[in-house]
């Protein structure tokens, strides 16, 4: 293998483990997302002491002395429609993803094990884990970007007046949207890395695995006389 060679599959490696870093990482901005309730927030006009928390499972109260009190939704059918679907929709982000960190995790079990980097099972494992990072990627920026969307349309539409208390954007949107980003790269990332490695893999010369010894060399007679 040429030094051009070598480097291109050093880029190629590097690419896919920043991938997959990136997917790891982003995989945990959705948990947190799914799970924190401050996906919308509230303070009334007349106690600013007290700051409502809106979530997927339910609303908190927190006081300015530290106190937080939180109550869970008590069944989805009381649940705002916007919430409800976000909430389905988190989940399944977070069941995709984590799915493809399985696929990923297989893959790297099967080089561990005695496979060949290059195995078809860990070409597939790669781009099925990258296919379903992408996917969660989809799902994890849906829902936050609609309740987003619903809350400017309730909330901060022309015909309310400006001094009225408002719900605002949360932490958890914040976390969503960073998630669902670097989701979408991480497994762009890994689908690409591992498409030119088997590019570059047909590009290289195939080299015999073993010496083929079976067949006789036939040496003439020497004479020293």
């Amino acid at each position: 293998m040429g030094l051009d060679s070598r480097m291109r599959s050093g880029v190629c490696c590097l690419v896919k483990n920043a991938g997959l870093l990136g997917s790891v990482a982003s995989q945990v901005c959705a948990l947190v997302t799914l799970c924190i309730p401050q996906w919308l927030t509230f303070s009334p006009g007349l106690l600013e002491s007290e700051k409502y928390m809106l979530g997927l499972w339910g609303m908190c109260v927190t006081q300015d002395t530290g106190g937080s009190v939180c109550q869970a939704s008590a069944s989805p059918g009381s649940l705002a429609s916007e919430v409800l679907v976000a909430r389905i929709l988190m989940c399944v982000a977070c069941i995709t993803g984590s799915c493809g960190l399985v696929a990923i995790l297989l893959g790297l079990t099967h080089l561990g094990s005695g496979g060949h980097q290059g195995s078809s099972l860990e070409r597939r494992m790669n781009i099925a884990g990258g296919a379903l990072f992408f996917l969660a990627g989809l799902t994890t920026l849906a829902p936050v970007s609609y309740v987003a969307r619903v809350t400017v349309q309730k909330f901060w539409g022309p015909e309310l007046p400006t001094n009225v208390p408002r719900w605002e954007y949360g932490n958890a949107l914040f976390s969503g949207w960073i998630g669902g980003v670097f989701l979408l790269t991480g497994g762009l990332l890994l689908i690409m890395s591992q498409l030119y490695a088997d590019r570059l893999a047909e590009t290289l010369p195939s080299l015999p695995s073993k010496l083929d010894l079976s067949s006789k060399v036939p040496f003439g007679k020497v004479d020293f006389t």
